[in-house]
Protein backbone atom coordinates (compact mmCIF):
# COMPACT_ATOMS: atom_id res chain seq x y z
CA UNK A 1 0.00 0.00 0.00
CA UNK A 2 0.90 3.58 -0.86
CA UNK A 3 0.56 6.48 1.16
CA UNK A 4 1.46 9.49 -1.17
CA UNK A 5 1.79 13.10 0.42
CA UNK A 6 1.54 16.50 -2.03
CA UNK A 7 4.99 17.04 -1.30
CA UNK A 8 5.94 14.36 -3.71
CA UNK A 9 6.72 12.19 -1.28
CA UNK A 10 5.54 8.07 -1.46
CA UNK A 11 5.59 5.80 1.75
CA UNK A 12 5.35 2.57 0.99
CA UNK A 13 3.18 0.54 3.69
CA UNK A 14 3.86 -3.40 3.61
CA UNK A 15 0.28 -5.25 3.19
CA UNK A 16 -3.28 -3.61 1.65
CA UNK A 17 -4.13 -2.41 4.95
CA UNK A 18 -3.23 0.80 7.10
CA UNK A 19 -5.50 -0.81 10.49
CA UNK A 20 -2.95 -1.29 12.76
CA UNK A 21 0.37 0.01 10.74
CA UNK A 22 3.26 1.56 12.56
CA UNK A 23 4.05 4.91 10.88
CA UNK A 24 5.96 6.24 14.33
CA UNK A 25 7.63 9.09 13.22
CA UNK A 26 7.06 9.34 9.77
CA UNK A 27 7.10 12.24 8.03
CA UNK A 28 3.68 12.60 6.28
CA UNK A 29 3.57 16.13 5.89
CA UNK A 30 0.71 16.92 3.33
CA UNK A 31 -0.16 13.02 3.42
CA UNK A 32 -3.67 12.41 1.22
CA UNK A 33 -5.80 9.80 3.86
CA UNK A 34 -9.13 11.19 3.63
CA UNK A 35 -11.47 8.46 4.45
CA UNK A 36 -8.67 6.03 4.74
CA UNK A 37 -9.02 3.38 8.41
CA UNK A 38 -6.31 3.95 10.25
CA UNK A 39 -7.49 2.71 13.02
CA UNK A 40 -4.92 1.50 15.90
CA UNK A 41 -2.43 2.75 14.06
CA UNK A 42 0.69 4.12 15.57
CA UNK A 43 1.36 7.32 14.49
CA UNK A 44 3.50 8.49 17.64
CA UNK A 45 5.82 11.73 16.76
CA UNK A 46 4.59 11.61 13.07
CA UNK A 47 4.37 14.93 11.15
CA UNK A 48 1.30 15.46 9.97
CA UNK A 49 1.51 18.66 9.18
CA UNK A 50 -1.42 20.09 6.21
CA UNK A 51 -2.48 16.29 6.26
CA UNK A 52 -6.04 15.41 4.35
CA UNK A 53 -7.40 13.07 6.92
CA UNK A 54 -11.25 14.10 6.33
CA UNK A 55 -13.83 11.01 6.81
CA UNK A 56 -10.77 9.14 8.06
CA UNK A 57 -10.83 6.44 11.26
CA UNK A 58 -8.31 6.53 13.83
CA UNK A 59 -10.66 4.63 16.59
CA UNK A 60 -7.44 3.54 19.15
CA UNK A 61 -4.49 5.05 17.42
CA UNK A 62 -1.74 6.37 18.91
CA UNK A 63 -1.06 9.76 17.96
CA UNK A 64 0.92 10.95 20.61
CA UNK A 65 3.37 13.77 20.35
CA UNK A 66 2.01 13.93 16.57
CA UNK A 67 2.67 17.31 14.74
CA UNK A 68 -0.70 18.03 13.21
CA UNK A 69 -0.64 21.69 12.77
CA UNK A 70 -3.10 22.71 10.01
CA UNK A 71 -4.41 19.11 9.53
CA UNK A 72 -7.65 18.99 7.88
CA UNK A 73 -9.54 15.92 9.69
CA UNK A 74 -13.42 16.90 9.48
CA UNK A 75 -15.91 14.44 9.88
CA UNK A 76 -13.21 11.78 11.46
CA UNK A 77 -13.15 9.78 14.04
CA UNK A 78 -10.44 9.59 17.04
CA UNK A 79 -12.64 7.48 19.03
CA UNK A 80 -10.41 6.83 22.01
CA UNK A 81 -7.09 7.67 20.09
CA UNK A 82 -4.37 8.29 22.53
CA UNK A 83 -3.13 11.87 21.20
CA UNK A 84 -1.76 13.45 24.37
CA UNK A 85 0.93 16.11 24.03
CA UNK A 86 -0.17 16.16 20.02
CA UNK A 87 0.18 19.63 18.12
CA UNK A 88 -3.19 20.45 16.64
CA UNK A 89 -1.97 23.82 15.84
CA UNK A 90 -4.97 25.40 13.67
CA UNK A 91 -6.08 22.19 12.89
CA UNK A 92 -10.05 21.43 11.54
CA UNK A 93 -11.19 18.62 12.99
CA UNK A 94 -14.50 20.06 12.76
CA UNK A 95 -17.70 17.40 13.03
CA UNK A 96 -15.53 14.93 14.30
CA UNK A 97 -15.87 11.97 17.20
CA UNK A 98 -13.27 12.50 19.92
CA UNK A 99 -14.99 10.57 22.50
CA UNK A 100 -13.04 9.29 24.98
CA UNK A 101 -9.97 10.84 23.38
CA UNK A 102 -7.08 11.67 25.64
CA UNK A 103 -5.85 15.09 24.49
CA UNK A 104 -4.12 16.40 27.75
CA UNK A 105 -1.12 18.68 26.95
CA UNK A 106 -2.17 19.26 23.14
CA UNK A 107 -1.60 22.94 21.77
CA UNK A 108 -5.00 23.67 20.30
CA UNK A 109 -4.13 27.32 19.04
CA UNK A 110 -6.84 28.54 16.59
CA UNK A 111 -8.26 24.79 16.10
CA UNK A 112 -11.81 24.66 14.81
CA UNK A 113 -13.90 21.89 16.97
CA UNK A 114 -17.35 22.49 16.28
CA UNK A 115 -20.04 20.62 16.10
CA UNK A 116 -17.22 17.37 17.65
CA UNK A 117 -18.55 15.11 20.07
CA UNK A 118 -16.16 15.11 22.90
CA UNK A 119 -18.03 12.83 25.81
CA UNK A 120 -15.60 11.19 27.63
CA UNK A 121 -12.70 12.98 26.52
CA UNK A 122 -9.42 14.38 28.77
CA UNK A 123 -8.69 18.08 27.59
CA UNK A 124 -6.59 18.68 30.69
CA UNK A 125 -3.23 20.93 30.55
CA UNK A 126 -4.03 21.67 27.12
CA UNK A 127 -2.37 25.27 25.67
CA UNK A 128 -4.17 27.65 24.19
CA UNK A 129 -7.36 25.89 24.23
CA UNK A 130 -9.05 29.41 24.66
CA UNK A 131 -8.31 29.65 21.70
CA UNK A 132 -9.79 27.01 19.90
CA UNK A 133 -13.46 27.37 18.83
CA UNK A 134 -16.10 24.59 20.36
CA UNK A 135 -19.03 25.88 18.50
CA UNK A 136 -21.52 23.52 19.06
CA UNK A 137 -19.68 20.49 20.42
CA UNK A 138 -20.72 18.18 22.34
CA UNK A 139 -19.57 17.06 25.78
CA UNK A 140 -20.74 15.25 28.55
CA UNK A 141 -20.10 14.86 32.31
CA UNK A 142 -17.19 12.74 31.98
CA UNK A 143 -15.31 15.09 29.45
CA UNK A 144 -12.02 16.57 31.45
CA UNK A 145 -11.50 19.97 30.71
CA UNK A 146 -7.96 22.30 31.86
CA UNK A 147 -8.83 23.79 35.81
CA UNK A 148 -11.34 27.12 35.31
CA UNK A 149 -12.07 26.43 31.66
CA UNK A 150 -15.24 25.51 30.30
CA UNK A 151 -16.03 25.32 26.76
CA UNK A 152 -18.82 28.37 26.76
CA UNK A 153 -15.44 30.24 27.86
CA UNK A 154 -13.80 30.05 24.38
CA UNK A 155 -14.64 32.22 21.36
CA UNK A 156 -18.17 31.21 19.05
Amino acid sequence: MRIECDTGRVIEVPGDSLVGVDLSGQDLHRAQLAGADLSRATLSGATLRNAQLGGARLDFAKLDGAAMMLVTAENASFARADMHGAKLNFARLSGSDLSGADMRGCDLTGAKLDGCTLDGADLRHTSKIESASFVGARHDAATRWPDGFSPGDAPA
